[in-house]
C-alpha cells in the first residue's frame, strides 16, 4: 500500500517599495507609484515516505538561475528540502519589480530581488509547517481567458494583435487538495497567457492572475497555487480595441485585468466543482537529470562588426538600439572563445499521481505543450513558463521563419540564439524524462 501524501501551502509579500522600477517593457522611466494588489510568494510543499518537494508561484515576470540557485539553497538550509526539488514559477505579471538582466530593458532590481528572497524561502517553510494528509481531486476545462497573440497582417507580419482562430493552448487544469475531515487544503491551477492585461502603467500588481486567485479563494477557503502555462504567443483575451480587432499584447489596465481574471476564475472555480472522485493513493515522485538547449550557429564576426558599426550612435536608447548593439558586441567577444553548439541545463520534473509538472526556463510557445501534453505518459501535463530560469522565448519552427518581436528578442539575452529547432529539442528532451519518470 502506497505511503499517504501530505501538502501544506503558505504565503507570504513580497510587494516592493514605491519607485522600483517595473519590468516587462523597454521602458526606462518606470516607477512604481501605486500598489493596485501586492505581490505574494504563495507555496505549495508535498511529501510522502521522506520525499519532500517544494512548488513555488512567485508574482514576478521572471527569474534567473542564478537566483533560483540562492532561493534553493536558502530554502533547503531552512526546510531540508533538495535544492533539485524546488521548482519556481513566475506567474509573468509585467507590473512587477524588473528581475531579470535584458540588454535593452535595463539590469534587474537587485536590491529588490534581495528583499524578496527570505521571504520567499519563508513561505516555503510555512507550506512546511503546514503539511497534513490530503487527498487530491482533479479536473481540465476548456479557458478562453487567453488567445494567440501573433496575428499575421497584410503586410505577412506578426503582431501583437488577438487572432480568435490562432492556435493557442486552452486547457485549465485544477487540483483541489482536501484533509482527511474534507477541508479545503490548497488549490492548484495551470493555464498560459501572458500576464500584461494591465499594460504599460506604473501600478504594481498580480495582473489578471491575482484577480482569479483572489475570487477562488473568496469560494474556497484556502491558498491557490498559480502555475503559468504557454505564455511565449498567448496574451490575455481583453476587450482593448486595437486597429481594426483586439489587442493581445497589452490591455488598457484595471479593467482589462478584472474582466480577464473573472473569466478565468469563473472557469476555473466551474471545474473545482465538478470534481467527483477523490483520490488518496497518489504517488509523488521527482527526476533530475541534465537536458541539452542547442544554439543556432553565432553570427559570423563579419556580420556582428558590421552591425555593431550600425548601431553604435544609438547604443544608450533603450529598446531595440541598445540591445542590438550590447548583443553584437557580445557576439564579437564570444568569436574569441571556443563556439558553443548549446548548454546544459538542469531539469526537475515532479508528478502527483497522473499529474505531472514540467518548468521551462523562458516564454513557451504554445505548440511545444499541446505537444508534449499529446505524447506525454501522464493524463496532466503542466508545462509551466518561466520557471527555474529565463531564456527568453521559446518558439516554434513555423514561428521562427513567420519571425516577429519573440523571435528577435532573444538577442537580449546573449550572443547565442536559440536553435531553429528548440521546439523539437524541448519537446523530446521532456518526453524521454516523463516516461522515465512514469517508469519509475
Amino acid at each position: 500500500m502506497n505511503k499517504s501524501l501530505k501538502a501544506g501551502f503558505g504565503r507570504t509579500d513580497v510587494t516592493p517599495k514605491l519607485g522600483v522600477r517595473l519590468g516587462g517593457y523597454g521602458v526606462k522611466e518606470r516607477p512604481a507609484e501605486e500598489i493596485f494588489d501586492h505581490l505574494h510568494s504563495t507555496a505549495m510543499v508535498l511529501e510522502q515516505d521522506g520525499n519532500l518537494a517544494a512548488i513555488i508561484n512567485l508574482d514576478w515576470i521572471c527569474i534567473e538561475e542564478d537566483v533560483v540557485q540562492v532561493i534553493r539553497e536558502g530554502t533547503r538550509k531552512k526546510t531540508g528540502i533538495a535544492s533539485q526539488n524546488i521548482t519556481i514559477c513566475t506567474t509573468h505579471t509585467h507590473s512587477a519589480p524588473n528581475t531579470l538582466n535584458f540588454w535593452g530593458w535595463g539590469d534587474r532590481e537587485q536590491e529588490y530581488i534581495d528583499s524578496a528572497i527570505p521571504e520567499i524561502i519563508k513561505s516555503v517553510e510555512m507550506a512546511k509547517s503546514n503539511l497534513k494528509e490530503v487527498e487530491i481531486g482533479l479536473a481540465t476545462t476548456e479557458c478562453l481567458a487567453g488567445v494567440n497573440r501573433r496575428r499575421i497582417e497584410e503586410n505577412n507580419a506578426a503582431r501583437f494583435n488577438a487572432d480568435p482562430h490562432g492556435s493557442f493552448d486552452p486547457t485549465m487544469t485544477v487540483a483541489h487538495f482536501k484533509d482527511k475531515s474534507g477541508a479545503d487544503a490548497g488549490i492548484l491551477v495551470h493555464y498560459g497567457a501572458h500576464g500584461t492585461a494591465m499594460g504599460i502603467n506604473r501600478l504594481v500588481s498580480r495582473d489578471w492572475c491575482g484577480v482569479m486567485k483572489d475570487r477562488i479563494e473568496s469560494q474556497f477557503p484556502a491558498l491557490t497555487v498559480f502555475l503559468n502555462g504557454a505564455v511565449g504567443d498567448v496574451g490575455p483575451r481583453t476587450n482593448n480595441r486595437k486597429g481594426n480587432g483586439l489587442s493581445a499584447g497589452v490591455g488598457d489596465g484595471i479593467h482589462s485585468v478584472r474582466e480577464v481574471g473573472y473569466r478565468s476564475a469563473t472557469d476555473a472555480i466551474s471545474a473545482l466543482i465538478s470534481i467527483k472522485e477523490w483520490r488518496s493513493d497518489i504517488v509523488l515522485k521527482t527526476i533530475t537529470e541534465e537536458i541539452f538547449i542547442p544554439y543556432a550557429p553565432l553570427t559570423s564576426l563579419a556580420e556582428a562588426e558590421k552591425e555593431l558599426e550600425k548601431w553604435e550612435p544609438k547604443k544608450d536608447e533603450w529598446g531595440t538600439p541598445m540591445c542590438e548593439y550590447m548583443h553584437n558586441k557580445a557576439v564579437i567577444e564570444a568569436h574569441k572563445k571556443p563556439l558553443l553548439k548549446g548548454r546544459n541545463f538542469t531539469q526537475t520534473i515532479t508528478s502527483l499521481g497522473p499529474l505531472a509538472i514540467v518548468p521551462m526556463p523562458g516564454e513557451m510557445f504554445s505548440g511545444i505543450s499541446l505537444r508534449i501534453r499529446r505524447l506525454s505518459p501522464f493524463q496532466h501535463t503542466l508545462c509551466c513558463s518561466v520557471t527555474n530560469g529565463s531564456m527568453a522565448y521559446l518558439p516554434t519552427r513555423e514561428s521562427r521563419h513567420r519571425g516577429g518581436y519573440e523571435t528577435w528578442v532573444g538577442k537580449a539575452a546573449g550572443p547565442y540564439l536559440l536553435a531553429e529547432n528548440i521546439d523539437d529539442a524541448l519537446v523530446a528532451e521532456n518526453l524521454k524524462l516523463l516516461k522515465k519518470l512514469s517508469a519509475c
